[in-house]
């Protein structure tokens, strides 16, 4: 079988928007007729061998859909001039203006998509052509993202495979391979620091180390195939997706009317974007690093409030804390505390609730939890002390009989020292 240099191959405009014709596709798990991968796996150079081998995996290939499908041409010819005909439509490697569209013939095709994958969205596209990639693309922008950037463009798995650049766990590094780049980035206004300032964050850590599938990464806040920076106005309601509670308590707040006068995003005013900590109750309030800072100053209303908070908070964490070691040390000492632990976890929940309220910045919700808290812990406070009181019984119980066992031994020892002595 001849082959014709890659060299010699010319790339040629492709063809309007249309699915692959049936000659090219065949039906899942059976391909048609594919000479492309037969020949190209016989290749002695890895570049044009390499996509072959990568076949086996790819989602399209196990769907039936040959090279031809992207690339045009007769896939069931021997000969490679014909195989490779530009006149049937072949194109060599394919330009990364027109990926999109070679993708959106399949993907934006909902009757074909039905036969293959029906659960798959047919918008893709659309919504590419919408996004900071797709729309730096149509100025002529090639240094962006394309389909192929993110799920490659051979050996193709699904987004649910573990191995695929867009799992979960894997579509950080995906990102980061352009975001990731300073000198890239730099030409569109970015650090290039999103990605490790992500890493650092709570939700990275759920993603990896808790092995939390459902914490958000990059697409979840700026969107797969339309992504976007949230805009102002938006980002509470993206992080209100998952944080819908304080999102709701947000809405409850003065801050919502203040935040949108001053054109300050919701959420990320406080807690950032990239780099999302652990929230943390010493947060609250004016001093230096806490967060209310950056509007408030001592002896405004608003301070007052979050001082008030803050106070509400600690006291209650503090008393908690209390409470925990102490049932701890009795549960040890061989109490049965299962009521009072009851209790810890009442108060924790109000806690829990408490905290959330922090984000209405209205001191009566927030005591109001805090006081349901103090309330459990008043309980398991009694308990505690119940408990306390029934082993120093024991204890006292204890010596009392060590002692009235002390003297029965010294008497028995007395008496028999006694008949001893009579014996003799």
């Amino acid at each position: 079988m001849k082959w014709i240099p890659a060299a010699s191959l010319v790339v040629l405009t492709l063809p309007a928007l249309a699915a692959p014709p049936s000659s090219v596709v065949g039906a899942p798990g059976k391909p048609a007729q594919d000479t492309c991968t037969e020949c190209h796996k016989a290749l002695d150079d890895p570049r044009l061998q390499g996509p072959a081998n990568l076949a086996a995996d790819d989602i399209h290939h196990r769907q039936g859909v040959t090279c031809a499908g992207c690339h045009g041409g007769d896939p069931t010819a021997e000969d490679p001039e014909q195989a490779m005909d530009p006149k049937k439509g072949f194109v060599g490697k394919i330009p990364a203006q027109r990926i999109p569209e070679v993708c959106g013939s399949c993907h934006s095709d909902a009757a074909f998509m039905l036969r293959y994958a029906p659960n798959i969205p047919t918008d893709q596209l659309a919504q590419y052509r919408t996004s900071k990639h797709g729309l730096a693309l149509a100025k002529g922008d090639t240094r962006v993202a394309t389909c192929a950037s993110c799920h490659e463009a051979h050996g193709v798995l699904p987004a649910s495979d573990a191995r695929s650049p867009v799992y979960p766990t894997r579509i950080v590094e995906t990102c980061e391979r352009c975001h990731g780049d300073k000198a890239l980035m730099a030409n569109y206004g970015l650090s290039g620091q999103e990605v490790a300032e992500y890493k650092e964050s709570v939700h990275y850590q759920a993603l990896t180390v808790k092995n939390d599938l459902s914490a958000p990464t990059c697409n979840d806040c700026h969107g797969s195939h339309g992504a976007t920076p949230p805009g102002v106005s938006s980002v509470s309601n993206v992080c209100g997706n998952c944080h819908l509670t304080q999102r709701e308590a947000f809405d409850l707040s003065p801050h919502r009317d203040a935040f949108a006068i001053m054109e300050q995003p919701a959420c990320e005013a406080c807690h950032g974007n990239h780099k999302v900590l652990p929230p943390q109750d010493s947060w609250i309030g004016v001093g230096e690093g806490q967060v209310c800072g950056s509007c408030h100053s001592a002896g405004d209303k608003g301070a007052e409030v979050a001082s008030a908070l803050f106070g509400a908070l600690d006291g209650t964490v503090k008393r908690l804390e209390a409470a925990r070691q102490r049932v701890e040390q009795l549960e040890a000492r061989g109490m049965l505390m299962d009521d009072a632990a009851v209790q810890l976890e009442e108060a924790h929940q109000a806690l829990v609730l408490a905290r959330s309220e922090v984000h209405t910045a209205n001191r009566q919700r927030v005591e109001a939890q805090t006081s349901q808290a103090q309330q459990a812990l008043a309980k398991a406070e009694g308990l505690a002390k119940a408990a306390e009181d029934e082993l120093r019984f024991r204890h006292n119980g204890l010596k009392v009989s060590l002692v009235v066992i002390l003297v029965a031994v010294v008497a028995l020892a007395l008496k028999i020292r006694e008949i001893e002595s009579r014996a003799q």
